[in-house]
Formats: C-alpha cells, structure tokens, sequence
C-alpha cells in the first residue's frame, strides 16, 4: 500500500517561494505513483523498496537528495556532492524540474533500488 502524508497543511506554513518545492513533489508523485512518502526533519522523503530521493522543504534553491546519488554520477548524470553515496540535483527554478535530466536521474534511481 502506498503511504502518503498530507503535506499541503505543512507547506502552506512557507511563503510563495515553495512554488518549486509543490511542483517538485507533484512531478515525483505523477511520474512515481507507487512511491512511498515521509515527512520528517523538514524533508519530504521518498522511497520505493528503498529510499529514492528527499527534498529539503525550505531551502532555496531547492537541494533534491539521492542516497545512490554516487552511482547515478557513475552513470553520466550531473549530481553534485563530495560524500561517499550521497549527492543531490539542484533546482533553482521551475524549468529545471521539467528538465530533460531530471526524469532520466529519477528512472535510474528507480532501477538502482529494484536490484
């Protein structure tokens, strides 16, 4: 079953400046139905089997985590970070979620967990 919190009460907490934090999470829920939803720390946490990719609710710009983000740079995408598994894609304006990479960054994160 598919876990879900309401996270819309929360975010309305934060000024106009989540319009890219909102449409970050609805690309991820439209382009990952399944995937599983977390509210904790001030991230939205996302997992399907494992956990894929988190975003920072309040940061500008917007800092979307991947746990297996070493292995999505191993594989040609543009991640950034210095730690030894995590690294994040930055998202400073509503084109980049629409960006052709970031869809491509979330398939791969997706098949990376399913092995």
């Amino acid at each position: 079953m598919v876990e879900r919190v309401d996270v819309e009460e929360y975010l309305s907490k934060y000024s106009a400046e989540m319009a890219e934090t909102i449409e970050l999470r609805k690309f991820l829920l439209e382009t990952v139905p399944d995937l599983n939803e977390k509210l904790k720390w001030n991230y939205l946490f996302y997992e399907l089997n494992r956990p894929l990719c988190a975003i920072l609710i309040y940061q500008n710009p917007i800092n979307s985590e991947f746990p297996r983000g070493r292995e999505l740079v191993d594989n040609g995408f543009p991640l950034e970070g210095t730690g030894k598994n995590m690294h994040h894609f930055i998202i400073k304006n509503l084109g980049d979620i629409q960006a052709y990479v970031l869809p491509e960054i979330i398939k791969k994160a997706i098949e990376l967990n399913s092995n």
